[in-house]
């Protein structure tokens, strides 16, 4: 029986990870402990992962200190991800640390030494490569090498709902999350790394921030705003659902202004990325569309491929994730249908803490591992840095 400690109560940490556990995994693992600062959310976990008071600590250290652990998750925010890693590494412990597994480069490093030290596991929570339809399109190149040797690649992530999720809360200042290439976009620069199969060598970026932010107070909040009940990105209901995760569990949220002054991250940005294997790709997001989807393509010498993992794309679309593919010579066209798995990310949010506690059992290396993490960083920390510099940014 694996003890698993939680680090973070709020949407991931509860009703991702922790009621899996308690509900479809408590054969072999249970959640021994939690820890948050936060005492509200605290009682939230207490109640819904059924936790004596012995077990809910409002600091980390000594969860990891006292509690009987094997292994942690980490999806507490952004900018503690490394020092808890650490900490946990140095008592032994395997760590699931949600993406991205830090804010720069050296703290990835720093983190996959602490690891190797260990000798312990290491899985990021890239789910993506857990859905059926990323598998797939790897398939497609890796395995059924369908499209031929591979040339041009890239992915759009278009993200209608930016202001709920990133713009109200602390994830606006880039002190705390790296940017949103660092803590949005390394979800599908991951799968463009693992489907291409090699290192990005270096990256170039233009973006910047034209809806969000400019001119209103870092105080102003939108349940007391006069103008609440007319503005589009207003967050009028601070306990809000979120679109993934098991169990019905509502999370108090931030309803900062996303039009104040302190906010700096960008909120659309293009990478161009060139790899050691001669590959070249291009990365867009954009979180202001009305769209909320990602999007992929591969070019090889045989023929194109291209894959759409929509949520929502208009009022009246009704599209599933399908992946197309057009032959060069031929240009006959196959469209192959994806059947997601039950649960969030499709399927993704059960693959990857399957993965892990089977990896803790069986001692076997995850499939999005520390490395993945770290190579996922280096092109979006890298990209972060040329927005700003406006130069080329050299990764090896």
């Amino acid at each position: 029986m694996l003890n698993i400690g939680i680090v973070g109560a709020g949407n991931r940490g509860i009703r991702c990870y922790g009621l899996y556990i308690v509900k479809e995994k408590k054969d072999v693992a249970r959640v021994s402990a939690i820890s948050d600062p936060d005492k509200k959310r605290l009682e939230v976990a207490k109640k819904v992962l059924h936790l004596s008071d012995d077990k809910v600590f409002t600091d980390t250290e000594k969860m990891l200190k006292k509690a009987p652990l094997d292994a942690i998750i980490i999806t507490s925010p952004d900018y503690t991800h490394r020092d808890i890693a650490i900490s946990a590494f140095n008592k032994g412990l395997d760590v699931l640390c949600e993406k991205p597994l830090a804010l720069t480069l050296a703290d990835c490093d720093d983190i996959l030494k602490a690891q190797k030290k260990a000798g312990k596991i290491l899985c990021v929570g890239f789910v993506l490569r857990y859905n059926n339809f990323y598998r797939k399109m790897y398939e497609i190149v890796n395995v059924e090498k369908k499209i031929g040797r591979l040339i041009l690649a890239g992915a759009i992530d278009s993200v209608s709902t930016g202001s709920q999720y990133f713009f109200h809360g602390w994830w606006r200042l880039r002190k705390n999350s790296g940017g949103l290439l660092v803590q949005k976009a390394t979800h599908s620069v991951d799968i463009l790394n693992w489907v291409i199969g090699s290192r990005a060598i270096r990256v170039y970026g233009e973006g910047g921030l034209a809806v969000f932010g400019k001119t209103e107070s870092n105080t102003k909040r939108c349940s007391k705003c006069e103008i609440k009940n007319s503005c589009p990105e207003a967050l009028l209901e601070s306990n809000i659902q979120w679109d993934y995760g098991e169990g019905s569990v509502n999370i108090e949220v931030e309803d900062k202004c996303v039009f104040a002054k302190e906010i700096d991250v960008y909120d659309h940005e293009v990478l161009t990325i060139a790899y050691e294997n001669k590959v070249k790709a291009f990365f867009v997001e954009s979180q202001f569309t009305p769209d909320y989807k990602r999007e992929f393509w591969f070019i090889g010498d045989k023929g194109r491929m291209y894959g759409i993992d929509p949520y929502i794309v208009s009022d009246r679309d009704k599209r599933k994730p399908y992946i197309e593919i057009v032959y060069r010579h031929t240009r006959k066209k196959e469209v192959i249908d994806v059947k997601l798995a039950p649960g969030g990310h499709g399927g993704g949010d059960p693959g990857v803490i399957e993965d892990f506690l089977s990896c803790c059992i069986t001692r076997k290396n995850p499939l999005a591992d520390g490395v993945a993490g770290r190579e996922s960083i280096a092109i979006c920390a890298g990209g972060e840095k040329s927005i700003e510099t406006g130069k080329i940014i050299n990764l090896r």
